[in-house]
């Protein structure tokens, strides 16, 4: 199956910092990095393949509709987060070069850390929610929950340190 992004070039712009003059061709990289390993390690490969062919066909009910905009968020942010090294330097015939054009100077790397810590804590608060999305509402998604045996199976809440986690207790165990 193609990889079909859940997210535009046009989402991507409108709700996180990325500015409207980066091109496309420097974000879908990123953007399908980002979906395959971020979004299909908390959805497991059955569900999040059932998801994509689903929403290439158009074909996805209301629920799952509501699925894919808690999908978004934590996506544009992991995507921009992955994609943020890469503005910053490109790998060219000469090897790794940093950008530089007439009227401005690249960051340096104390704040193109920052930036990244920053943009990773929104893709983690938006992944809690989908994760906590997806636990409370596991009826209505049976794919979520069948094991194919396929490459990932859905993660368990030990994502990045559940202690960090609303809704998890000490044991990364879901509250009831």
């Amino acid at each position: 199956m193609a990889n079909i992004l859940f997210i535009s070039e046009q989402y991507i712009k409108q709700y996180t910092p990325v500015g409207g003059l980066v091109e496309w061709s420097e974000i879908e990289p990123s953007a399908h990095l980002a979906q395959d390993s971020f979004i299909q390690d908390i959805l497991g490969t059955n569900f999040y393949n059932y998801i994509q062919a689903q929403f290439q066909a158009q074909a996805l009910t209301p629920d799952e509709i509501t699925l894919v905009s808690r999908i978004k968020p934590a996506l544009a942010y992991r995507v921009v987060s992955e994609m943020l090294p890469f503005l910053h330097a490109q790998l060219k015939n000469k090897g790794a070069m940093t950008q530089r054009g007439d009227y401005s100077d690249p960051i340096d790397m104390d704040m193109l850390k920052y930036l990244r810590t920053e943009l990773d804590n929104k893709a983690e608060f938006y992944s809690v929610r989908l994760s906590t999305f997806l636990h409370d509402n596991r009826g209505l998604f049976p794919q979520y929950t069948q094991n194919n045996n396929d490459d990932m199976k859905p993660h368990d809440g030990k994502y990045n340190g559940c202690d960090l986690f609303l809704g998890y207790d000490g044991d990364c165990s879901w509250k009831s």
